[in-house]
């Protein structure tokens, strides 16, 4: 006795056989859009259940009997395909349900499916495992978190539902017309959604994937990885920005550099030498306003942009940034961190890189006169005049 399928391609083998190649023609674009480079999780079982629905719907165009029910058995299959691609493909938004779960509704609608030749209801029978399927696919996708941010799982769960209604019109034998046809047209119209749908979701994934990359290679070109601070050339970057938005505000640029911070290397190793550039970064991040700018301006030195303010307010900054790098070292149980710093005032038409260069002035001199203190500079740098100078925390 044959099933649906067999009946189907007597009255529409042109139909069919257009629908198979439809079916495979989607199959075989969605191969070439991933050609030459690696797929997305999922991508290989949607193929997969492209290709083994054409062969499904092809079958009985060429065999009956057993093949007929193998067709069938294909046509089951494909609906629990697109399910375990969606799984493997949502890894990071898990589907309702499992992958036993839809195994198990497959063998149900496949037992139903082979009820029907004893039963003398095999259209019935075949249609309602159709039904089953389909609608196990809508369920699924449509209650799944992913579907309400994704249309295209939407469109798909809406798609899925509507096959489903129509094959169990279809078994329940209403007045729908042409069933026979709608029988091989319905998987086949579904199965080209589908391929849009997954060919749509694998394009916004890679863009997305891109987007990120080009994301994560700015911060890797902008920002030192080990203090997570700007480098020295973003740094530039960024306080020029904030000097032209406001140029009448001006500012106090602070160079300073951990004390001994090779004898921290030579003798305790260069693990806690990175732990120390760490902590004096987390320190100056959290002590800073908004619009400050700080930046890693090479081995343990950084730099300190503060618009708008003046040097008796950077000298405040500058004790706030010690004292909580010594407390945090206190409380981590490190040797107590020692600072030194050069602070100046940027001038009216100056530029950054010679602000920089006198407070690297003002530094040393903090340096000469015993480190752990703050020095503040005037003049010009080939006659630099040190007007302030203070000790910083515990030396």
């Amino acid at each position: 006795t044959m099933i649906v399928m067999s009946e189907t391609i007597a009255l529409a083998p042109g139909a069919t056989l257009a629908c198979a190649g439809l079916v495979a023609t989607v199959a075989a674009l969605m191969t070439v859009a991933t050609s030459g480079r690696a797929a997305h999780r999922g991508y290989r079982q949607w193929v997969a259940a492209q290709a083994l629905l054409a062969v499904g719907l092809a079958i009985p165009l060429v065999a009956g009997g057993l093949a007929a029910a193998v067709g069938q058995a294909l046509l089951l299959a494909w609906p629990s395909l697109v399910l375990l691609g969606l799984r493997r493909f949502q890894g990071r938004q898990p589907l309702p349900g499992t992958g036993l779960g839809d195994a198990a509704v497959l063998v149900v609608a496949l037992l139903v499916a082979a009820a029907g030749p004893a039963l003398e209801a095999a259209a019935v029978t075949s249609a309602l495992a159709m039904t089953l399927v389909h609608g196990h696919l809508a369920f699924v996708v449509g209650t799944s978190a992913a579907a309400r941010e994704s249309v295209e799982l939407r469109v798909l769960a809406a798609s899925a539902a509507l096959a489903a209604l129509l094959h169990l019109a279809i078994g329940l034998r209403l007045p729908v017309p042409a069933p026979a046809a709608l029988a091989v047209a319905v998987p086949a119209l579904l199965a080209v959604v589908t391929g849009f749908i997954t060919l749509q979701m694998t394009h916004e994934r890679t863009v997305g994937e891109l987007r990120d990359s080009r994301r994560r290679l700015r911060h890797l070109a902008n920002f030192d990885m080990l203090t997570q601070v700007p480098n020295r050339r973003h740094f530039g970057e960024l306080a020029r920005r904030v000097l032209q938005r406001q140029p009448a505000r001006g500012g106090a640029v602070l160079m300073f550099d951990i004390d001994h911070f090779k004898r921290i290397n030579d003798e305790q190793g260069h693990a806690a030498g990175d732990r120390a550039l760490r902590l004096v970064s987390q320190c100056v991040q959290e002590t800073l306003r908004a619009d400050d700018v700080a930046g890693r301006h090479g081995g343990d030195e950084f730099v300190i942009l503060l618009p708008g303010t003046e040097l008796r307010d950077a000298m405040q900054v500058a004790t706030r940034i010690v004292r909580a790098a010594q407390e945090r070292a206190t409380r981590l149980e490190m040797p107590t961190l020692s600072l030194s710093f050069g602070m100046v005032q940027l001038r009216g038409e100056e530029t950054l890189d010679d602000a920089i260069r006198r407070a690297d002035q003002a530094l040393y001199e903090a340096k000469r006169q015993g480190r752990g203190r703050a020095v503040s500079a005037d003049g010009d740098e080939s006659h630099p005049v040190f007007v302030e100078s203070r000790r910083l925390g515990l030396v």
